[in-house]
């Protein structure tokens, strides 16, 4: 066979001894882990048969797996195409092949880039099988007009998806990969969508994890309980964040003891992919070239866990009510079976949403101490920490100094934690089985639910209301004096509007501790988790450390003040 030639502006040109670039793309697979690699693999074998028969010598191979070429791409940067940009302008080839433009990019500022440089250091183009010369006007056109083309294909597929979007959301069809707690029936022989179903183990997790979060408890001690049952967490491929965990594990470590032994045995017999992940990280590899290799080839996932932030993100989740969502709006109620009871759910969010908001202690199971942080200093009202001398612990305030304010100093009252939590704890014990809290805690879950609607609803009318005056005294409508005193009336209205949500909104947990006697509240007591009862004191109570004289023998009583929190009716008040 003989040799290609192009003739162009710089005259005819022979391929033979040409040297040249490979490059090879592939875009998204969603969820179709088995066939990686194999639409690159196609490429590179074409662009090779290409190179083989205008007889140029492949120097270099550019592979971008798993990334767009769109300017949708959502800022994933190709690594190679960059590089081969770099190999361009250092003049170390003469001729780039790609089995279509589309590989090379779908966006004209791209092309024009790749355009000018390959212009620039006469370098040429092959895809489809025909060499293109930069450098002249009519393969210039013909490049240029496949760019747009790919271009406006890219944008038809986008907007295809994006409307397809909004017809499942409005018709509450489910979108993407099944949420974990469900499953998917097809017809077997359309392979249309029959229905969406609860997926049982699946679904008893998320009630289990959304209870959990409900009743208060710390994030990643439920992460923790369930790595320890050995519950197969819901992650589907590995990450480049285990590879380097997986080469430097070792069966003495400490971090074992929080999975279930099963795990730890999986481990242990794959010495295997351990001394593969260890050899290809010394040779240079990067990590996430590793793990995708891996999920290329199925290897179970060894290290695959629960985490606090999923636990979040499965407690905050709308769809567990049966609720179909887009753009974070529900589209459709009951699009599919509910696996978690609203009451729940309601909780569940308002309890991620407090310690989100909270400037102390938001890790709950990293916490020591009952009363550190919802307890302030009576003096400058600043949370206090907790702490340990040779008395043992103990509660101080942890004021900075501030000049100008509080005398000059930063620290005003301490107390030991021992004598103070005993006194709270008593007080409440007695608070929690008084008749009043009893009357409003064992009101049905729907009335609570209706009640926090209301009172958000009026947070919400207050601070619109707010809004549309500070807008008129912006426009010259309302007097700045006019809009002052407005706003002095509406703002501890809304203070009050909040508190009240956050009071109904308390810990359900408090439901299962209840009792007729203080001594039954401590039975129940003793069966709650550090955080558990750390929310309670913060939702509940209202506790300032008071200054007291130095010396041995003061009671709690007089260090302490103390205030309940109802919770329910707001008419009722505490024994």
């Amino acid at each position: 066979m003989s040799l290609k030639t192009i003739t162009g502006p710089r005259g005819t040109r022979s391929l033979a001894g040409l040297r040249g670039g490979r490059y090879a793309r592939k875009s998204a697979y969603r969820g179709k882990t088995n066939s990686k690699g194999r639409s690159v693999r196609e490429q590179l074998d074409a662009t090779q048969s290409d190179a083989d028969r205008d007889g140029v010598n492949i120097v270099e191979t550019f592979i971008d797996d798993d990334r767009s070429a769109s300017r949708h791409a959502g800022g994933r940067e190709r690594e190679d195409f960059e590089r081969m940009i770099e190999w361009i302008e250092q003049g170390k080839l003469d001729i780039v092949y790609a089995w279509a433009a589309t590989r090379l990019q779908r966006d004209l500022a791209v092309y024009a880039r790749l355009r000018d440089a390959c212009a620039k250091h006469g370098v040429l183009w092959c895809y489809g099988g025909k060499v293109y010369d930069l450098s002249d006007k009519d393969d210039r056109f013909r490049t240029g007009l496949d760019a747009l083309i790919g271009e406006r294909e890219v944008d038809e597929m986008r907007d295809n998806v994006l409307r397809s979007l909004r017809a499942n959301a409005v018709n509450g069809k489910p979108h993407g990969q099944r949420a974990y707690g469900y499953r998917r029936v097809y017809d077997p022989h359309s392979r249309e969508l029959l229905r969406t179903e609860k997926e049982p183990a699946e679904a008893e997790i998320v009630a289990e994890i959304c209870k959990a979060v409900a009743d208060g408890k710390a994030y990643a001690q439920i992460a923790l309980a369930l790595n320890r049952r050995g519950v197969t967490p819901p992650a589907r491929e590995w990450r480049k964040e285990q590879i380097k965990a997986l080469a430097e594990w070792r069966e003495d470590l400490p971090a074992n003891s929080r999975m279930h032994p099963t795990w730890v045995a999986r481990l242990v017999g794959r010495e295997d992919l351990r001394v593969e992940a260890r050899t290809r990280l010394a040779a240079g590899e990067l990590p996430l070239d590793i793990s995708q290799d891996f999920n290329a080839r199925r290897e179970p996932l060894l290290l695959a866990r629960w985490h606090p932030a999923t636990v979040v993100h499965y407690a905050a989740d709308p769809r567990y009510l049966g609720a179909r969502t887009h753009h974070g709006k529900v589209t459709a109620e009951d699009a599919w079976p509910r696996i978690v009871d609203k009451a729940v759910h309601v909780r569940a969010v308002a309890i991620i949403a407090e310690r989100k908001a909270k400037r102390h202690n938001s890790r709950p199971g990293k916490a020591v101490n009952w009363l550190s942080g919802s307890m302030v200093c009576d003096v400058c009202s600043v949370a206090v920490g907790s702490g340990r001398n040779k008395y043992g612990p103990y509660y101080r305030c942890v004021q900075p100094k501030v000049e100008g304010k509080f005398g000059g100093k930063g620290y005003h009252v301490s107390g030991l934690t021992k004598e103070i939590d005993a006194y709270v704890e008593g007080e409440l014990f007695k608070w929690l089985s008084s008749p009043a809290f009893i009357a409003a805690f064992t009101e049905g879950d729907d009335e609570a639910l209706n009640q926090i609607e209301e009172a958000e609803a009026e947070v919400a009318m207050l601070r619109v209301r707010l809004k549309e005056f500070r807008s008129k005294a912006i426009e010259g409508a309302l007097s700045a004096d006019s809009f002052a005193e407005i706003e002095a009336g509406l703002t501890p209205k809304i203070a009050a509007a909040e508190a009240k949500v956050k009071s109904l909104k308390a810990p359900s947990v408090v439901r299962e501790i209840v009792g007729t006697t203080p001594e039954e509240v401590a039975k129940g007591w003793a069966t709650l988790e550090l955080p558990q009862r750390r929310l309670i004191a913060e939702t509940l109570l209202d506790v300032r450390m008071k200054k007291v004289p130095h010396g041995p023998g003061v009671p709690a009583s007089e260090h302490v003040s103390l205030a309940p929190r109802m919770p329910v009716k707001s008419s009722a008040g505490a024994a």
